[in-house]
């Protein structure tokens, strides 16, 4: 729903050993692999907001490859009385199905003199996820089994919305149902989506028209999005905070 501009080892060692060792046979040569190109990037910042007040920001970089591969970066900050949150993080999809690939994030909590550090990694290989934990110099590994169309979304991170929208048919009637992978707990956690009606908002300076979207979530509470014509979320509301897009900008690579 972000706007489009939109390896295995060989599993025959022992075949190929024998061909490279056959006098009769030539070896053909080796080409290296093709490196993937980016052909459109955007950039969003938005800022967090609670009862009026600034409380963080979210930085994203979407860019799109020629591999059909979109990439996710991002950094949020989040303030409180006591703590401050810092999520640096990393999301590469599908393009063609906004399938999860693979997630990178890099947490710490900074508390007074004190700063807690904690890195989980996601590997997708069909519906396997691999969950990798760092955290004070232990490291964990374990693999989960997930239902076809789960989505990766974390608590707090608003630019992972564009997963599930992007499974959710704007055309449909009624509630539609969604899936996700906390990461962190390893739980798929389900709920369901909707769309609400249109409202006009004020968006980077204009008057603009967007859907809104309705979400009910176990454990994570409900969430409502604002999403342009452009399919951008220029507004969000959850976990008591109220996301609003304050940056935009975007650029294709001409061939």
């Amino acid at each position: 729903m972000w706007p489009h501009g939109c390896h295995s080892a060989d599993p025959r060692p022992f075949l190929l050993a024998a061909l490279v060792a056959s006098p009769a046979l030539a070896a053909p040569p080796m080409h290296p692999a093709k490196e993937a190109s980016v052909v459109a990037t955007a950039r969003a910042e938005y800022v967090v907001m609670q009862e009026e007040q600034e409380v963080g920001r979210e930085s994203v970089t979407r860019r799109i490859f020629d591999d059909n591969t979109i990439r996710f970066d991002a950094e949020t900050t989040i303030r409180s009385v006591a703590a401050t949150f810092v999520i640096k993080s990393q999301l590469t999809i599908e393009e063609e199905s906004y399938f999860p690939r693979a997630y990178r994030a890099d947490k710490s909590v900074k508390q007074s003199q004190e700063e807690m550090a904690h890195t989980i990694t996601v590997d997708m290989f069909a519906n396997v996820a691999v969950l990798g934990s760092e955290m004070g110099g232990r490291k964990g590994s374990r693999r989960v089994v997930v239902p076809t169309g789960t989505a990766l979304q974390e608590v707090g991170l608003l630019y992972q919305w564009y997963q599930l929208l992007f499974w959710i048919d704007p055309e449909a009637d009624g509630r539609q149902p969604i899936k996700w992978l906390d990461p962190s707990s390893g739980k798929v956690e389900s709920g369901e989506m909707y769309i609400a009606g249109e409202e006009t908002l004020d968006v980077l300076g204009k008057k603009t028209r967007v859907t809104v979207y309705k979400a009910e979530r176990e454990r994570l509470g409900p969430a409502t999005l604002y999403v342009d014509g452009k399919k951008r979320i220029v507004k969000a509301e959850q976990n008591m905070s109220v996301y609003r897009l304050q940056k935009w900008s975007e650029e294709s690579v001409k061939k």
